[in-house]
């Protein structure tokens, strides 16, 4: 794609040099505002949503994580674009484009990409205006925003022009493009060229170490090919998303393979949602292993497993409502009284509970001496013998223990929706493949 139209060197004022003061004066500009990129993204991204309804209607957390890194990538173009002898071309806007491709599948329409540029050019600018800038660059600054916006409108009003006309013919456009257009709800009259997904399936998603690269993110989705049949899958910021068939074993053979494949490849965080069948199902699939990866992370952050929305299911419908969790929790607590201020007390009354009483396998779940739990135990008795009476009233208990872990754990900014700022973010967060 030429972004560069003829005659631009030769009439292009901001191209001209610098004097060495204001290149010095450039690059403190550009350092005053990596730090701040943080609370600018987040700004940018709240505005989105406040004042273009397309944005607003937005809620897969994996696509506002992909917003937040984008726009991230975005501000880190202009960065780079500060440098007047950078030409900005397509290689320089390849984060941004990637991702509006993918917008346009998703139903994104080119119109609120454009108003989303205005308003990041507005807060991009605001930012710049409260730091002490040279006043000799601000016009060659304002030169240079409004050639950056110029050159990343013409390329998006290509990019989404071409995707949209591949999205009227998605199967045309490959796997890739069906299965984003299926998750995104887009597109309903070719969903139909996906009739495997007719058969039972569950959605996987796969969250991955911030310095995982685009060609490892390819490689994790070709072993679950390979190890979990996967069928259809796509990329989204740092996450595998997948359709994994049911077969004959069920659904916990579905599982087993998916902890081989956690052993050998550690992921940050692995999730499965619940059996579905056909697209719609696909899509209640998918919000459910979001739902469980982000509730199994904020459970046990520092474990690798993978988290089934079978199970955590009732937990999250309990913290869905988080008062009347706590009060839940306190009601079922209370006759701990200050014995629950102990540190070893919940972790040895939940691992007591899911072990149904074995002291060795709680001793080897928690890295204790034998003798040390059986001391723990004798302490808990009056507690156990009163309100643990049977396997339901076990369940009770050990629901409440979970809820006090995720209501108390500490927010994560990745696993919670927040804005990684690390230098990893790239392109590389913005890429669809599929197993076909």
């Amino acid at each position: 794609m030429a972004l560069r139209d003829e005659g631009d060197e030769a009439g292009d004022e901001t191209s001209l040099p610098l004097s060495a003061r204001q290149q010095a004066g450039v690059r403190e500009l550009a350092e005053q505002i990596r730090p701040r990129l943080d609370s600018l993204v987040a700004r940018m991204v709240l505005t989105y949503k406040a004042q273009i309804p397309q944005y607003a209607a937005i809620t897969d957390p994996l696509v506002l994580a992909d917003m937040k890194a984008v726009s991230l990538a975005g501000i880190r173009c202009w960065i780079e674009a500060l440098d007047l002898a950078r030409p900005i071309d397509e290689e320089l806007l390849l984060p941004v484009l990637e991702a509006r491709r993918r917008r346009a599948l998703q139903g994104v329409g080119m119109d609120a990409m454009l108003r989303a540029y205005r308003i990041a050019t507005h807060a991009v600018w605001q930012e710049i205006l409260e730091l002490p800038v040279d006043p000799e660059l601000v016009a060659p600054l304002s030169k240079r925003m409004l050639e950056f916006v110029d050159r990343l409108t013409t390329a998006t009003e290509e990019a989404h022009t071409t995707e949209a006309l591949q999205a009227s013919r998605v199967p045309a456009a490959g796997p890739s493009a069906l299965f984003e257009a299926i998750l995104a709800d887009q597109y309903r009259e070719q969903h139909h060229h996906a009739n495997v997904l007719e058969s039972d399936h569950c959605v996987v998603v796969l969250d991955v170490l911030p310095s995982t690269t685009r060609l490892s993110l390819d490689e994790l989705a070709a072993g679950l090919v390979r190890e979990a049949w996967a069928t259809y899958w796509t990329t989204r910021h740092r996450s595998v998303l997948a359709a994994c068939p049911v077969h004959q074993g069920g659904r916990r053979q579905l599982l087993h393979r998916l902890e081989r494949f956690v052993h050998t490849r550690a992921p940050l965080g692995v999730a499965v949602g619940g059996v579905a069948r056909g697209t719609t199902q696909i899509r209640q699939s998918h919000r459910e292993a979001l739902q469980a990866l982000h509730i199994g992370g904020r459970l046990d952050r520092a474990a690798t497993r993978v988290c089934d929305y079978q199970e955590l299911a009732p937990l999250a419908a309990l913290v869905a409502d988080p008062e009347q969790a706590r009060r839940f929790v306190q009601g079922c607590m209370e006759s701990l009284g200050r014995l629950a201020e102990r540190a070893w007390v919940l972790p040895t009354l939940a691992s007591y509970l899911r072990h149904r009483g074995r002291l060795k396998a709680v001793a080897a779940d928690l890295g204790v001496h034998h003798s040390t739990v059986k001391y723990r135990v004798n302490e808990l008795r009056p507690f156990l013998e009163s309100h643990v009476h049977d396997g339901d009233q076990a369940g009770t208990v050990l629901l409440a223990i979970r809820a006090h872990d995720y209501l108390t754990a500490e927010r994560d900014p990745v696993l919670d929706g927040g804005t990684r700022t690390d230098d990893s973010a790239s392109a590389d967060e913005v890429h669809t493949r599929t197993a076909g």
